[in-house]
């Protein structure tokens, strides 16, 4: 949703770490390969999934070196969503956003907030297509 207000160079960044994410489970399902690609739309950036990426620690670090508050906020926010996106929000997944919030310098509050709003708007599209397609 906001992806499109980070710097060209934090976009590619925010790219390899979302497939680094999505990758972290063993799990690269289909729901998170749709949620990269729409990613890669709103950014308009090309997706290259066997891209070689950065590891997780030193983008964390980077981002939290480089980016603004809001940035930084944006880019949990996103995070969170992708790791949520396939309804199994595995013990790895949390592991790096914890790190993530932590460097970042975000409260938990901030962390459950996204997570409820996330929850709602995942109901909300469902309601919604439910309404659509039925």
């Amino acid at each position: 949703m906001y992806l499109g207000l980070l710097k060209e160079s934090q976009k590619e960044m925010f790219l390899e770490l979302a497939i680094n994410l999505a990758k972290s489970d063993g799990d690269y399902s289909e729901e998170e390969h749709a949620i990269i690609t729409s990613y890669c739309q709103e950014m308009q950036i090309s997706f290259e999934r066997d891209k070689k990426n950065r590891s997780i620690d030193e983008l964390v670090s980077e981002f939290a070196l480089l980016c603004t508050a809001q940035e930084k906020k944006i880019i949990a926010f996103e995070i969170i969503g992708l790791a949520m996106c396939d309804n199994v929000y595995h013990e790895k997944e949390k592991t790096i956003i914890e790190k993530m919030r932590k460097e970042f310098g975000l409260g938990n509050e901030f962390l459950e907030k996204c997570k409820t709003v996330i929850k709602e708007y995942i109901e909300l599209q469902k309601k919604i297509n439910g309404f659509m397609f039925s």
